[in-house]
């Protein structure tokens, strides 16, 4: 795996919130980026740039995970459940780090 996409793994925070009460979690699709999955054309990345102002009391994050199924070299031989697991450790990890057991968690799935 290239060193560029392996640290594309795991949660990236974009918008820490303002006394958040919800986590928004973006999670991309297979072959997808943490990032550059929610990027336009114009590199706006609507989870950064837009949605914070909307849900100021969110935390904003994005999880990225080996998803890459096209190149022969880099294939993920992880199934869809060893990457659910995966999130669910890191998702509790990272809310215990944060004490954030009065934040309740929502999910976005893309493609």
């Amino acid at each position: 795996m290239s060193r560029l996409r392996e640290k594309a793994h795991g949660f990236l925070e974009l918008s820490a919130g303002q006394d958040p009460i919800v986590d928004i979690v973006a999670i991309h699709g297979l072959d997808g980026h943490r990032e550059d999955s929610w990027k336009a054309d114009d590199g706006t990345m609507w989870l950064k740039d837009l949605l914070p102002d909307d849900v100021p009391n969110a935390r904003i994050l994005t999880y990225g995970y080996d998803a890459y199924t096209r190149s022969f070299s880099q294939t993920s031989r992880m199934t869809i459940i060893h990457h659910a697991e995966a999130f669910v450790e890191d998702l509790s990890r990272l809310r215990r780090a944060a004490d954030s057991k009065d934040i309740e968690a929502n999910y976005f799935l893309g493609a």
